[in-house]
């Protein structure tokens, strides 16, 4: 049985894609492009103030931009979420967009400052928080791991003690997310040892999965 559009993008399958997308990004980012997060920007702010406290003005310029381009990137989705009332249009066209920022990256990532480069993957990791927020009708987020290791010692617990169902619920989805998210990482650092800076291809193939799972399950 097909899905309704407007669960299509609450499905689990979705939430596992997406968070192995933002964990590849930072493992790419971290490994290729001088140990900047494009996501994980409370990370970039300790690495930010670290490398200001050690006088490595060079390598703070890196995280400064690096969250500067998050910023923008979470603006750019607020402008698509206000133009495009479809939420099932928009979201495909913001996977599209995603898609389009890493194959400039592939494009320019030989001959182009880790500055840069870090920073348009910073436009996609904003793109995916700013988005995609739902699993199964709860919060869901693909990129911040503190938030969703608090949300499983919260709901083991209501599950364990007051037996709660919903609780066990969300516990099995949050280990997935985090799960999907580690196995991202896991892979973008595989991927690397054979394909070094062009590993960032390896990204497009979750979103494209997502597009095509969205298309499949239209009505």
């Amino acid at each position: 049985m097909k899905m309704k559009n407007k669960d299509i993008f609450t499905h689990p399958l979705i939430a596992i894609l997406l968070a192995m997308t933002s964990g590849g990004i930072d493992a790419y980012t971290f490994i290729e492009q001088g140990g900047v997060f494009a996501g994980l920007q409370t990370g970039n702010s300790i690495l930010f103030g670290i490398s200001l406290a050690n006088h490595d003005f060079a390598q703070s310029l890196k995280y400064i931009f690096s969250i500067i381009f998050f910023a923008l990137g979470i603006l750019i989705i607020k402008v698509m979420q206000r133009k495009l009332d479809s939420i099932n249009t928009r979201k495909v066209i913001i996977m599209c967009y995603e898609i389009a920022v890493i194959m400039i990256v592939v494009l320019l990532v030989k001959d182009t400052s880790s500055v840069l480069i870090v920073g348009l993957l910073s436009l996609v990791s904003a793109a995916q928080l700013q988005e995609f927020k739902l699993l199964k009708g709860n919060p869901f987020n693909p990129l911040m791991m503190t938030g969703n290791i608090s949300k499983i010692a919260n709901n083991a617990y209501l599950a364990l003690v007051d037996h709660d169902k919903k609780a066990k619920s969300l516990l099995i989805d949050t280990i997935m997310v985090i799960t999907s998210f580690i196995l991202g990482t896991f892979i973008m650092g595989i991927v690397d040892h054979y394909l070094s800076a062009y590993s960032v291809l390896v990204l497009i193939i979750p979103l494209s999965l997502v597009i095509i799972f969205n298309f499949i399950n239209r009505k």
